[in-house]
């Protein structure tokens, strides 16, 4: 059985009066959030504290080293990693998975560099609804390092495939902005990624119910062509 790992993302204009559609959802367990968004993106860097989850966790000089390799190169499956070590991955893009057969993956390096708690203040000039005013704003910096000489297609990103674990336990999708949203700029991976092209870039979420972001997880990977890759079931994971 083979099923593709991209999560959905809600796509947000932050800086027109509209917001798009939700893209098609591609794994159930992922939550959407819905925001429509007004002239100008906030920029507030306010951060809310909390008496039972920091503000924010960022990498240390300690936890900034590569994480231990198969044989094959890779991080292996069921991994857990500290903010700010580094993953080598098969990242296997959502149209790549779709097709039929083995899929080996490009060779990518991710780095989680922070989580980090924000503010509600920082949506100031978003338009949100009384339920989405509660959530709570979480921003993901992620570092990410092409390994091999194959571009991926033309449209595709690797920071799609990172999951936001919330503290319950359940997926946390993130929000796509288009224009900028200055206190989390989600970035695009440069063209063609390929060996020696690197980028980071952030991801936001907005955390129902008082929520927290607490950790962040990898499930793409290769695959055999006859079952789910073995990153499905046992992802790497950074907290």
């Amino acid at each position: 059985m083979k099923s593709s790992l991209s999560r959905p993302r809600l796509i947000v204009a932050a800086m027109a009066a509209v917001a798009l559609p939700a893209l098609a959802a591609c794994n159930s367990s992922s939550s959407t959030q819905a925001a429509t968004a007004t002239t100008g993106a906030a920029a507030s860097s306010a951060a809310a504290s909390s008496a039972t989850v920091p503000s924010s966790t960022a990498a240390s000089p300690a936890a900034s080293s590569p994480a231990p390799a198969t044989a094959g190169g890779l991080t292996p499956p069921g991994t857990h990693l500290a903010i700010g070590q580094t993953a080598t991955l098969g990242w296997v893009p959502a149209e790549t998975d779709l097709k039929p057969g083995a899929h080996k993956g490009l060779m990518i390096q991710v780095t989680i560099k922070s989580i980090q708690k924000g503010s509600i203040a920082d949506f100031a000039n978003v338009q949100l609804d009384a339920k989405q005013k509660k959530d709570t704003p979480y921003y993901v910096k992620v570092h990410f390092t092409a390994l091999g000489s194959v571009a991926p297609p033309s449209d595709s990103d690797p920071a799609i495939t990172l999951d936001g674990i919330d503290d319950r336990g359940q997926t946390q999708s993130s929000l796509i902005f288009l224009g900028t949203f200055q206190r989390c700029d989600d970035a695009s991976a440069p063209k063609p990624f390929t060996k020696g092209k690197s980028y980071d870039t952030c991801l936001t979420y907005l955390v129902p119910g008082g929520g927290s972001i607490q950790k962040m997880q990898w499930a793409n990977g290769p695959s055999n062509g006859t079952d789910v890759s073995a990153y499905f079931d046992k992802p790497v994971v950074w907290s």
